[in-house]
């Protein structure tokens, strides 16, 4: 095994004392490889340079670890109504098997407690940072008169406390704040005027909002895929209502799409803070039952829309085959007739 997988497992230990950062893989290759004398370098060569690739990758290792959660098939010591779910609860098919293992999957991320905001974050940070080229006229020209007039205005203070002395006249020369806001305008645009010189792109703070949609996504997909993917007989074609082969169309989007809203739902109940001195176990997020029950209630509604969107579907193909009589009716009839 390559260093990188034993350095992500190994740093999975360190999550409950340094989150989803990059000092826990630096604990991990401190562990694992402690004649390393510069850590930082073999993170940088492994993950890249900045913490934002080596967050990431440690969330993708314990995202995969979840899905390993979600397939265990022994059997639960316990499931108690108050929200502690065993991790090796049994599967079932449709609704009650996609709550079996989806509950796993939420005891499973209320482990981390508290830093799943920051397995969060690392899901909404980008991987590239994105810039835009500064106009031409800056790079070739970047002294312009307009930026040396800026940076010989004296700005007026915010506000200047009257003083006992100078009440109903006006004071004869400058105050101190007045010059100190001047100069501390003047360092700004300084400031500004540097990096316009020595760089060509101006950076862009952005963010992926999909992120945790993405994260949800994959939930869901594996989720279906335990109910009733490893089920289904090797080349059985699944079929729908009109007899037509489904696969990857607007029902099976939807389904997908529904289910990870349902799961999102539930597992943003545990983005809550709590005494980070409880003890590792299932039942320590005191979060865990509100986010279990708002599963139990987003997936009777996703069961429920499901079901309606399954009659209005049978009941458009009884209208149509009611049509389709009445035409061969109407048919038949004219043909009787000689018509």
């Amino acid at each position: 095994m390559s260093l990188r997988p034993q350095l992500l497992t190994s740093a999975l230990t360190h999550i409950a004392t340094h989150s989803f950062t990059r000092p826990a893989l630096l604990h991990a290759l401190r562990s694992l490889r402690p004649e390393v004398s510069d850590a930082d370098s073999v993170l940088d060569t492994i993950f890249g340079a900045g913490s934002v690739g080596a967050g990431k990758a440690l969330v993708e290792r314990w995202e995969e670890e979840g899905r390993k959660v979600m397939l265990k098939q022994e059997a639960s010591d316990s499931r108690a109504k108050d929200g502690n779910v065993g991790v090796g609860v049994g599967v079932g098919a449709g609704v009650e098997g996609l709550e079996e293992v989806l509950r796993r999957r939420l005891n499973y991320s209320s482990l981390v407690g508290e830093h799943l905001v920051e397995a969060y974050a690392n899901l909404t940070s980008p991987s590239s940072s994105l810039s835009i080229p500064l106009p031409l006229n800056i790079l070739l020209f970047p002294s312009l008169p307009i930026l040396q007039t800026l940076l010989s205005i004296k700005t007026p203070p915010l506000y200047t406390p009257p003083s006992p002395s100078s009440s109903g006249s006006s004071s004869s020369g400058p105050s101190p704040n007045s010059a100190s806001s001047a100069i501390n305008a003047s360092t700004l645009l300084h400031f500004l005027d540097d990096k316009i010189r020595n760089t060509s792109r101006l950076p862009l703070p952005v963010t992926n909002p999909l992120g945790p949609l993405g994260y949800a996504w994959r939930i869901a997909d594996h989720a279906l895929w335990v109910t009733d993917g490893s089920r289904r007989v090797p080349g059985e074609v699944k079929k729908g209502y009109w007899n037509e082969p489904i696969g990857a169309g607007p029902e099976w989007y939807g389904q997908r799409l529904g289910l990870a809203l349902a799961y999102l739902s539930a597992e943003s109940r545990l983005l809550q803070p709590y005494p980070a001195t409880s003890p590792s176990t299932p039942s320590a997020n005191p979060h865990l039952p509100d986010a279990l029950a708002s599963l139990s209630k987003n997936l009777d509604r996703y069961q429920s829309f499901n079901k309606s969107i399954e009659n209005t579907e049978h009941n458009m193909g009884e209208s149509m085959g009611f049509i389709d009589f009445v035409g061969k009716s109407w048919k038949g009839l004219i043909r009787s007739r000689y018509w």
